[in-house]
């Protein structure tokens, strides 16, 4: 499935089925998209002190790239 707008990126994640069905699961639990717990988590790990610490570290959040 290609992105739905030119700002997004599509990305293949290979998770073992335990985790695959886990998180299924909970996206049914809550009502939203497997997609949307995926990017909430990646966004949550991102704001993570310690992944802020290498991005400030290593100027990651000015590097333009596609």
């Amino acid at each position: 499935m290609a992105p739905k707008r030119p700002d997004q990126k599509e990305v293949r994640v290979i998770l073992p089925q335990e985790v695959y069905s886990l998180l299924r699961r909970i996206a049914g639990v809550r009502e939203t998209s497997l997609n949307k717990l995926m990017n909430e988590a990646v966004e949550d790990w991102l704001a993570a002190e310690d992944q802020q610490e290498t991005i400030e570290r290593h100027r990651l959040d000015e590097i333009d790239e596609d």
